[in-house]
């Protein structure tokens, strides 16, 4: 099968160019950025799997997605402050650009598992961050429901 016959090309080729769109969307929100940066991630990752050699797919698109990477580490680093530090997203969209320009050399895995990790703390940066912004409600409900259940002297105040 050639490249172009290859279902598992086909479908790389596909992830790349969702990579490429999901990168390029407009920053409208911190929120936006977290989830568009991870979800472009997981997809170049799946892509890396099915065709490690993906600058092969479209140098264009490869290039594209390379620059669009490294334009997004300064707001990335800063929207990601005090969650990860600057230099492990600078060092993992590193790797993630490594996965389209190297190929599959003695550090691929190690690329993959970089850009996956980044990918998972992004989201994890941004679930976290919601939750305090909303101050909590579940665990605050749980909370005040287990200080209404518990026993009580007639001498304890409700506070």
């Amino acid at each position: 099968m050639t490249g172009a016959d290859n279902p598992q090309v086909a479908n790389a080729r596909q992830l790349q160019h969702q990579v490429l769109s999901l990168l390029n969307r407009p920053k409208k929100s911190h929120a936006f950025v977290l989830t568009d940066t991870a979800s472009a991630l997981d997809k170049l990752t799946q892509a890396a799997v099915l065709c490690p050699e993906l600058e092969t797919l479209g140098s264009e698109t490869a290039s594209a997605t390379v620059t669009a990477l490294y334009e997004l580490a300064p707001l990335l680093t800063e929207i990601l402050e005090g969650s990860v530090s600057a230099e492990d997203v600078y060092f993992s969209l590193g790797n993630a650009s490594g996965l389209i320009t190297a190929g599959q050399d003695e550090f691929y895995r190690d690329r993959l598992n970089y850009t996956c990790m980044l990918a998972a703390r992004i989201r994890l940066a941004f679930h976290e961050r919601d939750l305090a912004e909303r101050g909590f409600p579940l665990a605050k409900a749980i909370q005040t429901k287990r200080l209404m259940q518990a026993p009580r002297l007639p001498s304890d105040t409700l506070n």
